[in-house]
């Protein structure tokens, strides 16, 4: 087995800048070498990389199976509400179990949740399977973030965290086009023996690259090694971990308080990222092309690729210049990008505004790894894993929530309706991180 060598440093012994929104408290916890680095940022899509591409092959699993598309929602849905479901309870694991062993039995339980879909033979087995398979999809990214936001270290966290967000889009430009083609020669269930490998893959890199210590010293588990002299103070001692107490649930919960206003900046951004995400880019751009401009399926899947590839860059960017300029400082120029973004949705009139104008909506993606790194700039590392699982939870009500409420606006009021809806949700939390910046400064 290939262990991974100790990082050469673990603790910098330079204090955060409590202007760049790290707390004053920490310092630059690093706890991952480069190779357990990698090897987490490249498994994160791993666990879901069947949901990826099944999506192409909908209708040849409902054909095949005779589905109604009430079975067919139903599958479709099984996915995301088990991920919701799990999102909070996989925060606790990390605090009971070492992540990489949690880990491990994700991708397990992912790998067999895929061979299982590739078997199945009606529609409520095949949506099982698939809440199976988000299940373990959720215990797997809460693993990874925990792990990758307590063990990346304050100065490199937004950069790691640009790269999952980056692997993220290229898996979205590849695993779907792949998923199809396979579809092609194999059917439906190609999607689920891709997964299977995929998840088997995940869990042999972690297995080969990665370190228990590693792991338990990322999310607080064990001591980290002795504070050089001039490091700091250090962190407030929370009631749940000081070995001297074991408050309830509740306790524990609440005591994310202590990230104050930069951890509500950053939730707020994180709803805010993937409502726009999953609501403006998969709901009312779409209908935007096909009814206004009479484009064919096709042409705005192009421009779809197109996004996701140009995406990639800006997040690199944003991942760097957060690093650079301070996270806590980027986070509401990011959120105006995204505005401004929106905003110049309302010019289009023509195929070539279009084109033009869903392309600079890449730029906006600036914004998308700055909630995570500032998860660890506002928590203790003991509290991190918790702040991950409430991260997971925001993203995923997100997800589910933005296209039934695009869907409604655009009943209601049309195309103006649905973008003004997006617009006022990116204010609304736009000026709440403004006044929450104003009142910590004033503090």
């Amino acid at each position: 087995m290939t262990v991974p060598a100790e990082p050469t440093h673990h603790v910098d012994a330079v204090p955060a800048d409590p202007a760049r929104g790290a707390s004053p408290h920490h310092v630059d916890d690093v706890f991952l070498s480069r190779a357990e680095t990698w090897a987490l940022v490249g498994s994160q899509p791993l666990a879901q990389l069947s949901n990826m591409a099944l999506l192409p092959s909908l209708g040849a699993l409902r054909a095949d199976l005779g589905l109604t598309y009430g079975e067919l929602g139903a599958v479709v849905a099984a996915f995301g509400l088990a991920r919701l479901m799990t999102d909070l309870p996989a925060g606790g694991m990390a605090r009971r179990w070492n992540p990489r062993t949690v880990l491990l039995v994700a991708f397990a339980i992912s790998t067999v949740g895929s061979i299982l879909g590739a078997l199945a033979g009606n529609a409520w087995q095949v949506a099982a399977v698939r809440l199976l398979i988000g299940v373990a999809s959720s215990v797997c990214q809460a693993m990874i973030l925990a792990w990758l936001v307590g063990g990346s270290g304050r100065v490199a966290r937004g950069r790691v965290m640009a790269r999952g967000e980056a692997l993220f889009s290229v898996a979205g430009l590849v695993v779907p086009a792949l998923g199809g083609l396979l579809a092609l020669q194999l059917g439906w269930r190609a999607a689920f023996v891709l997964g299977a490998v995929a998840a088997a893959i995940g869990l042999a890199a972690v297995q080969l690259f990665t370190r228990a210590s590693g792991a338990a010293r990322s999310v607080g588990q064990s001591d980290p090694p002795a504070q050089p002299m001039g490091a700091g103070p250090q962190p407030p001692a929370l009631p749940w971990v000081d070995g001297r107490a074991d408050a309830s649930l509740l306790a524990r919960w609440t005591a994310l308080r202590v990230g104050g206003r930069v951890l509500l900046s950053a939730y707020i951004a994180t709803f805010v990222v993937f409502f726009c995400r999953n609501g403006l880019l998969n709901a009312v751009i779409p209908v935007l092309g096909t009814d206004r401009l009479g484009l064919q399926p096709y042409q705005i899947g192009v421009m779809f690729s197109a996004v996701n590839a140009l995406s990639i860059g800006a997040v690199l960017l944003g991942g760097r210049a957060g690093d650079r300029f301070g996270r806590y400082r980027l986070l509401a120029p990011g959120l105006a990008v995204l505005l401004a973004a929106q905003l110049l949705l309302f010019l289009v009139q023509d195929a070539a505004t279009y084109v033009a104008i869903t392309l600079v909506q890449s730029v906006s993606f600036f914004v998308n790894p700055l909630p995570p790194g500032l998860l660890g700039d506002a928590l203790p590392i003991r509290a991190r894993a918790q702040g991950i699982a409430v991260y997971r939870a925001v993203s995923d009500l997100a997800l589910l929530s933005a296209p039934s409420v695009m869907g409604a606006a655009l009943q209601a009021g049309g195309f103006f309706a649905a973008e003004l809806a997006s617009v006022l949700v990116i204010a609304i939390a736009l000026l709440a991180t403004v006044a929450l910046a104003a009142r910590r400064a004033a503090r």
